[in-house]
């Protein structure tokens, strides 16, 4: 959608993107299992993708895979599933080397009874995702005194008021803020924000 020059620097980036993409691939171990994380990790990844794929968003499509082999190369052990999901995801942005990598790593594209014409990437079903995954259970929320944030803490996402006040009560940068002086009202909006009142 937008005029931009062409520029050969950018080449260099997308070129290291992809050896890490190899580099994680080729490390990675069949049977091990995929942890919590990595599985939020990836239904985030498949949903952006589909959504900027749909919307004709190219760039942000390789940048969330790029945040993902990132993540994958912060792991001690790379699980071959998470590999998988990754290859489906930048097929149709570097078709040719996510075909070579399906091909060695042995994946099959076909489903368990289904018939393939040819067993390939090219023929796998594009990922879906589960959008429990895609939810955060913890949020980090501003604590505000006085409607000035003072300081910000992590909570359950459907945590109570109760839950949230003392939370907050438990910052130190909150207890400054307030310099002992009695909470006379709470404001607390779930999940979002907390504001104690003095």
């Amino acid at each position: 959608e937008q005029v931009k020059p062409w520029q050969t620097a950018g080449l260099q980036g997308v070129r290291r993107f992809l050896d890490k993409v190899d580099a994680q691939a080729r490390r990675s171990m069949p049977g091990l299992p995929v942890d919590e994380e990595t599985t939020k990790q990836i239904h985030r990844m498949v949903k952006k993708i589909t959504g900027d794929i749909e919307g004709l968003r190219f760039n942000t499509c390789v940048s969330t895979m790029m945040i993902f082999a990132n993540h994958l190369g912060g792991l001690s052990e790379v699980p071959r599933d998470a590999v998988r999901e990754l290859l489906l995801c930048l097929s149709p942005f570097a078709p040719h080397l996510a075909e070579e990598l399906w091909s060695e790593l042995g994946f099959q594209s076909k489903k368990p009874g289904e018939d393939a014409v040819a067993d390939c990437l090219a023929n796998a079903t594009w990922p879906t995702w589960d959008e429990a995954f895609c939810v955060d259970n913890v949020v980090t929320m501003p604590v505000q005194v006085n409607g000035k944030v003072r300081g910000r803490v992590d909570i359950a996402r459907d945590a109570d008021e109760a839950a949230a006040r003392a939370a907050a009560l438990g910052d130190e940068a909150v207890q400054k803020a307030l310099d002992g002086k009695p909470v006379k009202k709470i404001i607390y909006v779930a999940g979002r924000i907390l504001n104690l009142i003095v």
